[in-house]
């Protein structure tokens, strides 16, 4: 069967494909794997070059796309997101409720403004993240970078551990398919943007909850990422402790070890699946077992000691805590008292803010200083808006 197969592939390889498989070839937004049939071979010829994929475009989708009329101004606004949650290292991660604000829109000269977090410091010229993202989209579809200003608002504080990056590259990428006429509210296109942030980042951890909001469990398959949401109990909130000090993430990234031991991979695998199961089922009370960690966070004391904080948010009631993606932030769970919604009375809002005393006491103790954030997760992704010239709302 695999040989007949095999011949049946060749002569339609010597004719050429029909019409439809040549549609479908080269069309899904990643390097085309071209396999053999033929059971004996066992050989993988190298993967076709797809640096300039468009992603999954039908037909129909190019029709709709080409009465679109040229976007003048858009509004952006994407969420923070914690990644890891403890054991999911480089591959799980939920989307919070602070949100970063970019406004771009089409001008005679590049120009950009920053107000808020990351003001002081963050760079206005072409290579500022959210440009550099923005005209990464628009060669992947084979356009010029147009002349454009950029308005960013940031909330989410920069090299803090809550995907302050992956929120620019979301920005900037999402700005680019749109000026580069693709419609960000289908989902081909937000799967071609997190290909293209995934790619990018080199994990999606963080920018899978930045597209699609909510708890995203991110893998890899083939170069192809492929995300999966888990639900997020009623009544969950978030204490975060965000230090003063900044930390790289690639220097958080640079102490991790090659190789691990078993005994810490089966540690981790068993706390993830734990974990997975905790929040699909809301069960509050395993997450201070589920959401502990042997493969990044024990090598990364030396840089911030981080556990105490964890050690004191469990004990004032918290229900599990975690360093924050590559920290310094940490982020205790709390909620899950009486109905679900937490702004329905004071108890959730009240017993958050013991968590979050006693977290910062814990780092005042420890000479590091810090504010504390009381925050909930978003279901939601990256909101767009865009306007024609004409002024009329095009989404």
């Amino acid at each position: 069967v695999a040989q007949r197969a095999a011949g049946r592939c060749r002569a339609m390889l010597r004719r050429g494909a029909p019409r439809g498989l040549k549609a479908r070839i080269g069309s899904v937004g990643r390097p085309l794997l071209i396999r053999s049939y033929a059971a004996s071979s066992g050989t993988t010829e190298e993967p076709v070059d797809a640096s300039r994929s468009t992603g999954f475009n039908s037909r129909i989708s190019r029709v709709v796309e080409s009465f679109q009329a040229p976007i003048e101004k858009m509004v952006l606004k994407v969420p923070a997101s914690t990644a890891n949650l403890g054991p999911g290292f480089d591959s799980m991660g939920f989307a919070l409720d602070v949100w970063n604000r970019v406004v771009v829109q089409r001008s005679d000269k590049f120009s950009m403004t920053i107000s808020g977090e990351g003001a002081d410091r963050i760079e206005l010229t072409e290579d500022n993240l959210v440009a550099r993202m923005t005209k990464k989209a628009l060669e992947s579809l084979g356009q010029p970078m147009p002349t454009l200003h950029f308005d960013c608002y940031n909330a989410v504080p920069p090299t803090r551990g809550m995907g302050s990056s992956s929120a620019a590259l979301v920005a900037g990428l999402a700005a680019g398919l749109a000026f580069g006429g693709k419609d960000l509210t289908s989902p081909a296109t937000k799967k071609l943007l997190l290909q293209l942030a995934a790619n990018e980042e080199g994990h999606a951890d963080n920018v899978a909850p930045a597209i699609y909001g909510g708890f995203q469990i991110a893998i890899c398959n083939e170069g192809n990422w492929i995300t999966q949401r888990v639900s997020i109990p009623d009544g969950l909130q978030c204490v975060l402790f965000i230090p003063d000090d900044e930390m790289p993430t690639s220097e958080a990234r640079a102490c991790l070890p090659e190789l691990i031991p078993r005994k810490d991979a089966i540690f981790n695998i068993s706390r993830a699946a734990m974990l997975v199961n905790c929040f699909a089922t809301s069960q509050f009370d395993p997450l201070r077992m589920a959401m502990e960690d042997a493969l990044h966070q024990p090598y990364r004391t030396h840089m911030f000691p981080f556990e105490p904080i964890i050690k004191d948010a469990l004990e004032a009631g918290a229900h599990g805590a975690f360093l924050s993606g590559a920290g310094p932030t940490v982020l205790a769970i709390t909620g899950g008292v009486g109905i679900g919604d937490v702004g329905s009375d004071t108890m959730s809002q009240f017993l958050a803010e013991v968590v979050s005393e006693a977290m910062v006491r814990s780092a005042r103790e420890r000479g590091i200083s810090g504010t504390a954030h009381i925050a909930t997760p978003s279901l939601t992704g990256v909101v767009s808006t865009a306007i024609d010239s004409k002024g009329e709302l095009l989404w």
